[in-house]
């Protein structure tokens, strides 16, 4: 009779603050907040395949507390198309999800990526899981790129790095977006003195002066890609001092992203209370059957932990099965 509006969730990147997107998904899941679809980039696409595949947040989180993250990654000794090989990466994936195509996860997934040859993004929703999300974590210079059907593939967080638009293409018709690359910005450091002593033994390894340069352009980029989008709400992660590689920092990750999205519990809640409630109102004239209606109701207060029903009773005209279930709601 009655359908709620199906819901995406856009997953930033962001490599280790990625981690944030665990803790956002443990507080939806504890609060039975329905995902219908996940688009991902870089470590967002990584987080969303493993919970597409097999939505336990339980499990996922142990996979990843379970890692020891630093032995992950394959150098290159002669670092010419990027300092991480990835296959490591991409291996242990595989022995998490297997070798899925995306018709077989339990929720459909977008995986984007970024194609060097045409310079345009390339959304992936066919084809292997893994191969797609290897070729969305290879941050330029950093990994290797991915080479698929001809293409030159690396991170798709370049061009868009919170992918929104393919979730209301899909039919999301209730958009939250993720953003682990949130910031303060700083005021720059005026009448700066310069000297001429240095201290060699401080200076960042080249990994650490890219990965900085990449995560301020990360932060600057996605807070611009917010812009002007059909989203309904933003959930900001703070992860100033989690740098990219810094896998070490996975529990603070995760709690910080608990932390944001218990923040915005009360937000989510009230789209789903003006989007299913409302419908519901509109659609009620007193034809359909009045148990339909309050198994509905009751339904829609379990699922998404509504609480308490705000509109005005009158609208749900004057029967009387009707204004008891509210004022139990209340």
């Amino acid at each position: 009779m009655f359908k709620r509006k199906k819901v995406g969730l856009a997953l930033s990147g962001g490599g280790a603050r990625g981690l944030a997107h665990i803790g956002v998904l443990k507080i939806l899941e504890k609060n039975k907040i329905p995902i219908d679809f996940i688009a991902g980039t870089s470590m967002g696409a990584f987080i969303g395949a493993m919970y597409s595949a097999g939505p336990n947040i339980k499990k996922l989180e142990k996979d990843f507390l379970d890692e020891p993250w630093k032995k992950s990654f394959d150098y290159n000794i002669l670092p010419t198309q990027g300092l991480i090989k990835g296959d490591k990466i991409e291996k242990w994936l595989a022995t998490k999800i297997g070798d899925i195509d995306f018709k077989d996860l339990r929720i459909p997934l977008f995986v984007t990526a970024f194609d060097l040859k045409s310079k345009r993004e390339v959304i992936f929703s066919k084809g292997n899981v893994t191969e797609a999300v290897r070729a969305s974590i290879s941050i330029p210079g950093v990994f290797v790129p991915l080479e698929n059907n001809g293409r030159w593939l690396v991170d798709g967080e370049i061009i868009d790095p919170i992918p929104s638009e393919i979730l209301t293409k899909a039919g999301a018709e209730i958009i939250i977006a993720i953003n682990v690359n949130a910031a303060i910005e700083k005021e720059p450091l005026l009448n700066e003195t310069a000297v001429k002593k240095r201290d060699q033994k401080k200076l960042p390894s080249i990994l650490g002066t890219l990965l900085g340069s990449v995560q301020k352009e990360e932060s600057r980029i996605s807070n611009y890609d917010l812009e002007d989008k059909n989203i309904n709400l933003v959930i900001n992660v703070y992860l100033n001092h989690v740098g990219m590689l810094e896998f070490e920092k996975i529990k603070f990750a995760i709690r910080a992203g608990e932390k944001a999205t218990k923040k915005s519990l009360i937000d989510i809640k009230n789209l789903f209370k003006q989007n299913y409630l409302a419908s519901i109102i509109d659609k009620f004239d007193g034809k359909e059957k009045v148990e339909e209606v309050v198994a509905h109701i009751k339904d829609v207060g379990k699922t998404a932990s509504l609480g308490k029903i705000l509109e005005p009773v009158e609208k749900l005209g004057k029967n009387k099965q009707l204004k008891r279930l509210v004022k139990t709601l209340k």
